[in-house]
């Protein structure tokens, strides 16, 4: 099923009946990427395709996280859901944590795992890599038709997730990757999940740390051998604790 969102063919697909469940992929995902839990659940779940990625149409032009959770809050409540928990991993999650910070009178509960939004300091390593980087491509554009050279650059000292965006993505991604989101945790009050991975290296245990200081009515669970798809290297695990958090949100109210 597609909508138009803010001029944007957004898409999106329900399974399952019960009370709604809302589920934002990561960077780099789809609606699929979340489905093995969705389909373990006895809730209806909605799964959407951030814009581009899947099926969802690219934006033309560079936007932002806030502009992503815009975009999904909207969808959400166009689509008349009077209530809802959401549920994100990654990427998703911060878009979930910006929604959730505006209090929509629909939501009911969070899940973040494994969510981006603060900014750690930056280790010695990543800081000279990042100075090679500079270096090198400061020295590359004094050349002559440099384009391909500067590209290669980039794909040997950028992450997974540079290298496999292109185009307004690759700008999108280069916005959403500096944004800092604490100055906003404090403001979600709803019940929330945190599950971080011990192991993860992309976004590490420390920012789950934070985002259960700053958000007052949460908790965090840390799967001691998961990296950054702790849901899925701890899948029964991670379903109990699911579920356990579903019903404390949904059957006592």
């Amino acid at each position: 099923m597609k909508v138009k969102i803010d001029g944007l063919s957004i898409n999106l697909e329900t399974y399952g009946k019960g009370k709604i469940l809302v589920f934002i992929h990561g960077w780099g995902g789809n609606l699929h990427s979340l489905f093995p839990i969705a389909r373990q659940l006895n809730y209806k779940s909605v799964l959407i395709d951030l814009p581009g990625f899947g099926q969802s149409e690219t934006p033309s032009s560079p936007i932002d996280s806030f502009k992503y959770a815009s975009i999904i809050q909207k969808l959400l409540e166009n689509s008349g859901i009077n209530e809802a928990i959401l549920i994100g991993h990654s990427f998703g999650g911060k878009i979930a944590a910006i929604i959730a910070s505006k209090k929509p009178e629909w939501l009911k509960g969070l899940v973040l795992i494994s969510s981006p939004g603060i900014k750690l300091k930056k280790s010695l390593n990543v800081e000279i890599k990042k100075f090679i980087y500079k270096t090198l491509k400061k020295l590359i554009s004094i050349l002559p038709n440099n384009e391909k050279f500067v590209e290669k650059l980039r794909n040997k000292f950028g992450s997974e997730d540079f290298k496999n965006s292109k185009g307004t993505m690759r700008e999108i991604l280069k916005i959403v990757v500096e944004e800092d989101i604490s100055d906003i945790l404090s403001e979600i009050n709803c019940k929330t999940l945190l599950i971080w991975g011990e192991k993860d290296k992309d976004v590490p245990v420390k920012v789950g740390l934070k985002f259960n200081e700053l958000i007052k009515n949460s908790k965090l669970i840390v799967y001691e051998n998961a990296g950054h798809f702790p849901y899925l290297e701890n899948f029964d695990v991670f379903i109990n604790d699911l579920n356990n958090f579903l019903r404390e949100v949904y059957e006592h109210e």
